[in-house]
């Protein structure tokens, strides 16, 4: 018997032994079940933009607005610095989303993933761009309030989208 895993039988198997059947996959993106991607269109995919955006603006608002009121109620003068933080994770998440879901439904599959580096790649400038003016024009910024309002932000609004793609399967989020 050998191991159940696609990925684990190729690795095991990469030399055919003698008396075993298997051998491992020519090509490693074969192994497993991959569906026929590439000349999908978007339009086969049923996502709402809109829901998306909602779910990620949301939970990046929520997670920007408890990080900030946790430090305003624990820790002297860092409050600000988590909002300012939050704000600047905000704005990125909002032009990622926007960005990856404003082209049309017809979308070949290629376009499409090509749409999402480059939104992730402006998510990534804005983010270093705001930062680095953060940083350079205010006053008194608290490092530790800063990223901790950047990182619950930027990982809430992740959260959001995976929320967001479990309503369109018709899953309801827990709670």
């Amino acid at each position: 018997m050998g191991p159940r895993s696609p990925i684990l039988r190729a690795l095991c198997c990469s030399i055919k032994r003698p008396g075993s059947p298997m051998v491992a996959a020519p090509n490693p993106i074969e192994i497993g079940t991959m569906p026929e991607a590439p000349g999908a269109s978007r339009s086969q995919i049923a996502v709402n933009a809109g829901d998306v955006l909602r779910w990620v603006l949301v939970f990046a608002g929520v997670a920007m607005v408890l990080t900030t009121g946790l430090l305003a109620l624990l820790a002297d003068g860092q409050a600000r610095s988590s909002l300012l933080g939050g704000g600047i994770a905000f704005v990125a998440n909002g032009y990622s989303v926007w960005r990856a879901f404003s082209a049309p439904a017809d979308t070949s599959g290629a376009a499409t993933l090509g749409n999402l580096y480059r939104a992730e790649f402006g998510k990534l400038v804005i983010t270093g761009a705001l930062c680095a003016a953060a940083f350079a024009l205010v006053d008194h910024l608290a490092v530790g309030g800063f990223l901790a309002g950047l990182l619950a932000t930027l990982l809430a609004a992740t959260i959001g989208a995976i929320f967001a793609q479990r309503n369109d399967v018709g899953e309801r989020p827990a709670g």
